[in-house]
């Protein structure tokens, strides 16, 4: 962990567990009725992260895949024009690297580092097995569009000690 620390000029990073919540099915079809969070202008760059790692930790509640619907949610524009459409994106998540964010069982978060309308946020996950897996999310503001001044997801990508 000391590694990761260093990165994004030694963040101090919180520890927030993340477990399964009770009762969450595997096959279940889609509950249509459930609205899953989407960006808003009033969501801060550490928010939109925790609120995308939280929904990988419970990726299948309130249905399968939500978590993965929820990160493509707070996808930017240009994000998901290289990674979506969803069925495409959704394969892209539970490959390598990033298959080990689906249902992780803890998550460490460094503090935001701000460069002018970007973000910069290093996630440790541990999976079940107690390894740790370190990602880096790049954010930025949108400046127009239906996203205009709400803060998605440009980019993430696996940082090593």
């Amino acid at each position: 962990m000391a590694g990761y620390k260093t990165l994004l000029l030694a963040a101090a990073v919180t520890t927030c567990p993340l477990a399964p919540p009770a009762g969450a099915a595997l096959g279940d079809a889609p509950d249509t009725t459930v609205e899953l969070p989407k960006p808003s202008p009033e969501l801060e760059p550490q928010d939109v992260v925790r609120i995308v790692i939280h929904a990988l930790a419970n990726n299948d509640f309130p249905f399968a895949d939500a978590g993965i619907a929820t990160t493509f949610g707070f996808a930017s524009p240009a994000n998901r024009r290289n990674t979506g459409p969803l069925d495409r994106f959704t394969r892209m998540v539970r490959s390598f690297p990033y298959g080990v964010m689906v249902d992780h069982v803890t998550s460490e978060f460094s503090e935001v580092v701000y460069v002018g309308d970007n973000a910069y946020q290093i996630v440790v996950l541990t999976d079940a097995d107690g390894s740790e897996y370190g990602f880096a999310f790049r954010l930025s503001r949108q400046r127009d569009g239906v996203y205009a001044g709400m803060w998605m997801t440009d980019a993430v990508w696996p940082v090593s000690e």
